[in-house]
């Protein structure tokens, strides 16, 4: 179903077709790239979560449906865990483990190939990630997570979200250094 959609609107807008699936991904890139340069959790998270639901559009229309339903299951959960201080179960074990399990049914359900290994541990080590209750281990974990989307990118051969990858690994990499305890 998918797969007759994407045809469909190749063969409908030519080459405006190619200038929205990567117009998509490079403002899903700005946003997933400069998420982990903000000071504060609560930023990092909801930076994260507009670059995921521009993510989301961006693999649709790739017609790779594991890597659309992993970044929208991202998505639900940076929205629930930005709300961590108003809601006290919001990163509990019992959300954190709902999460993995729905990365985990997902990956399974509509596995194709092997390189869907990746969607389903980026997914894992965002929740992780996302769930911590400092900025140091949210990047700490999020160096796992940006490496599992970039193996996926890579496998894939998808050109912006290997840039953004790339970049997300190296800017975490940064924050991690530039926000680093100065006492330790």
């Amino acid at each position: 179903m998918l797969d007759v959609l994407v045809d469909n609107m190749i063969h409908s807008m030519g080459i405006g077709y190619y200038i929205l699936v990567y117009g998509l991904g490079l403002l899903a890139m700005t946003f997933s790239v400069i998420a982990f340069q903000f000071k504060k959790r609560v930023t990092i998270i909801l930076s994260n979560f507009f670059g995921q639901t521009c993510w989301v559009l961006y693999f649709l229309l790739q017609n790779d449906l594991m890597s659309a339903i992993a970044c929208g299951l991202s998505a639900v959960m940076l929205a629930i865990f930005s709300k961590k201080d108003k809601w006290s179960w919001a990163t509990g074990p019992v959300s954190i483990t709902l999460f993995i399990l729905l990365f985990s049914g997902f990956s399974l359900f509509s596995f194709k190939t092997w390189s869907d290994v990746f969607p389903l541990l980026a997914g894992v080590f965002a929740v992780i990630a996302n769930s911590r209750a400092t900025e140091k281990r949210l990047r700490q974990f999020s160096v796992l997570w940006c490496l599992s989307w970039l193996l996926n990118s890579a496998f894939k051969m998808y050109p912006v979200a290997f840039i953004n990858d790339f970049l997300c690994t190296a800017s975490t990499i940064i924050a991690l250094i530039r926000y680093r305890d100065k006492k330790s």
